[in-house]
């Protein structure tokens, strides 16, 4: 006798806050394409959608294809769901949050009255590049977005 998983079955929760068409599109084509996970839930809340998936590695590694495509802050955690009869192992719920941002690599724009071309994404800064002087430094991404405003 095969154990089956109940249809509303998930391991974790992707939560996609401002996605545009164009991201969440990506994700319903490689989750249907991989085959390797099914959305169990898709759920609507303010600022985005919530998935509920069915298996939280594929979900994790989604997270990092998602981040690499389109540039955005990840953010992966867990916590403890209960524990396995069979083996005793601590089971995890996963949550992977993802926050598409409002610049792209390659982008121009001014920063501190300077016009400044994007250079690289990291988690938490931003390499930037003078379009005048050719002068190259990192700078803190959130102080970089909120300049932008």
């Amino acid at each position: 006798m095969i154990n089956q998983r109940p249809s509303d079955y998930f391991e974790g929760v992707m939560q996609i806050r401002d996605g545009n068409k164009e991201l969440m599109d990506w994700i319903h084509d490689r989750v249907r394409k991989d085959k390797k996970a099914k959305i169990a839930k898709e759920k609507k809340v303010r600022g985005g959608v919530d998935l509920y998936m069915s298996d939280q590695h594929y979900m994790q590694s989604l997270g990092k294809k998602m981040k690499t495509r389109f540039s955005g802050i990840l953010k992966v955690t867990r916590r403890l769901h209960t524990q396995d009869r069979m083996t005793s192992k601590q089971v995890y719920r996963v949550t992977v949050f993802f926050k598409p941002l409002a610049i792209k690599r390659g982008e121009v724009v001014t920063f501190q009255g300077e016009k400044v071309e994007i250079l690289r994404i990291f988690s938490k800064r931003a390499q930037i590049k003078n379009v005048k002087t050719g002068e190259k430094r990192e700078v803190d991404l959130e102080r970089l977005l909120r300049s932008m405003r």
